[in-house]
């Protein structure tokens, strides 16, 4: 079973080697490692090319992330394709571990992630979540860098489309659950670093490319189901404005779910999904509040 990792990177001389290294240390390496160097101005490539290993450099024009992650799996030959932002690293046994799931009708294995890196051994029993297209259609379940992705389902799929950039990696999760089995092993096989200027966390961009998203998939105005799926995710995002103190961009996605004549959908939207999200946030609170306690 053929690997290929997928390293999209911009201005990323100072992160690039160590996400390589993360990947090329693994129990059970891959085949080769695609790094795009998107229009970077640093020293990005010049990192990348004296690296030791099955490392192929990729360079074009600043194109974003749908563009880079395109243009590397183009240029791999992995049956599977996984996926490695410049900035995040990779638990060593993180591939060995998902390709024991990569069988059958399985398209996608993920895997959890922190923000701090997990050294310790991987435990011998890790619990998994099986995750329908109902499920990923909610909420983008997965961080990018913790995906395998069978490269037959993500050609089906049409590869990241750079018109959603923001939620090109939820688009594609999307798409892809429909060709197969998507699986997630709840255990952080990857570090992730938060940064502050990313594409996901740009509020407005995320709110508007997901809800156009949204209308592909639920259809102009949304039906059945639908409309309380869709008046989610204005609830979700003005939510998400408030927290952030920005209230007139909170009203303004509720003026969104009124002009889009949604409001009759709000209760059930409310009961099915607000109200179970704020509580598995609340739990999260606590449970890094009462680790932070316990700690020496």
């Amino acid at each position: 079973m053929r690997v290929s990792v997928v390293v999209p990177a911009h201005d990323a001389e100072a992160s690039v080697e160590a996400a390589i290294r993360s990947a090329l240390g693994q129990t059970r390496p891959p085949d080769e490692i695609v790094v795009v160097d998107d229009g970077s101005t640093d020293a990005t490539a010049t990192v990348v090319r004296r690296i030791v290993g099955p490392v192929h450099l990729v360079s074009q024009s600043q194109g974003g992330p749908s563009a880079a992650r395109n243009a590397g799996v183009a240029a791999s030959s992995g049956e599977w394709i996984a996926f490695l932002d410049a900035d995040d690293e990779w638990h060593p046994e993180k591939l060995e571990r998902q390709l024991r799931l990569a069988e059958g009708d399985v398209v996608l294995v993920a895997t959890d992630w922190s923000r701090d890196a997990v050294r310790a051994p991987a435990p011998e029993t890790i619990p998994t979540t099986v995750l329908p297209t109902s499920k990923i259609l909610l909420l983008n379940r997965f961080q990018t860098s913790t995906v395998l992705l069978r490269r037959d389902a993500l050609g089906a799929a049409g590869g990241f489309d750079a018109s959603l950039d923001g939620v090109e990696d939820w688009d594609m999760w999307l798409r892809a659950s429909r060709q197969g089995g998507v699986v997630k092993l709840d255990w952080p096989f990857v570090r992730y670093t938060d940064v502050a200027t990313g594409y996901s966390k740009a509020l407005d961009r995320v709110y508007r490319t997901g809800r156009t998203m949204l209308g592909r998939e639920l259809g102009e105005p949304p039906t059945g189901a639908g409309r309380a799926v869709m008046a989610w995710h204005h609830l979700r995002f003005a939510l998400a404005y408030g927290l952030a103190k920005d209230r007139a961009s909170a009203r303004a996605c509720l003026a969104d779910l009124q002009e889009a004549g949604l409001a009759a959908a709000v209760p059930e939207a409310t009961a099915r999904y607000v109200l179970p999200f704020l509580a598995r946030r609340a739990a999260r609170r606590l449970e890094r509040r009462t680790k932070r306690d316990d700690a020496p």
